[in-house]
């Protein structure tokens, strides 16, 4: 990756009103998702699998408003709160198409998968961009709730299409405090470094996990009482 190539990407995303992340790799989403968090530009991010699709936005984040824990028993979440597409992950974005066969990437889809995704995409940004919060509208999972509408109606975090069925579900997940693509750890070392911290990213597989605080975090796990847990609800 080139400063020029680098530079360019950045100079689209600011003059953009909207991004849309449709490429074929999981880590080549990384760098407009960081871009796009930084810039609080409205993203949204549309991924194929063989017959199932996902489109999702991206939070907008308010930097004077502190993350706050999830609560698991919420059915709103608000629109500064919610998950990118890396939020997700414990580990760094690495090589998605190592070891794998074609039937297990993106570049082998139904026929109208890629249709149907991005008729969504386009859909829901008509639905973010006619509420009043826009990118910041928040994400309701209970159907009765109304409030949180654009005048076109419900503003999904999620929707996740499995076309064997024919159907979709439509999820929310908060934004996680160690994400490696939005967490305001990533967010400040990218504000303050710019292509040399790329350049370590690209250059170092676990940097991102140390600086975004994933690698302590599953060093403090203690992953006997992890399985021990996993073994009760077996037995049960």
């Amino acid at each position: 990756v080139s400063t020029q190539s680098t530079g360019k990407l950045e100079e689209l995303i600011s003059d953009a009103d909207v991004v849309f992340l449709l490429t074929d790799t999981r880590e080549s989403r990384w760098l407009p998702t960081l871009m796009t968090a930084e810039k609080h530009k409205i993203c949204i991010n549309s991924a194929l699998g063989f017959d199932t699709y996902l489109v999702m936005r991206h939070g907008v984040k308010d930097e004077s408003e502190t993350l706050s824990a999830p609560q698991i028993s919420a059915s709103t979440i608000p629109g500064t709160q919610l998950g990118c597409y890396f939020c997700s992950d414990v580990v760094a974005p690495g090589d998605s198409t190592k070891d794998r066969t074609l039937d297990q990437m993106c570049t082998v889809t139904r026929p109208g998968n890629a249709y149907v995704a991005s008729s969504l995409a386009v859909e829901l940004m008509v639905s973010i961009l006619q509420h009043p919060l826009q990118g910041r509208a928040p994400a309701t999972m209970d159907p009765s709730n109304e409030k949180e509408d654009s005048c076109l109606g419900r503003i999904p975090h999620q929707i996740r299409g499995f076309l064997a069925h024919f159907n979709s579900v439509q999820p929310a997940s908060h934004a996680f405090n160690k994400c490696t693509a939005c967490c305001s750890e990533v967010i400040a070392r990218y504000r303050e470094s710019r292509m040399e911290f790329l350049i370590e990213v690209f250059n170092t597989p676990n940097y991102l996990e140390t600086v975004s605080g994933l690698a302590a975090m599953i060093n403090e796990t203690n992953f006997d009482d992890v399985w021990e847990f996993s073994s009760d609800i077996e037995s049960d």
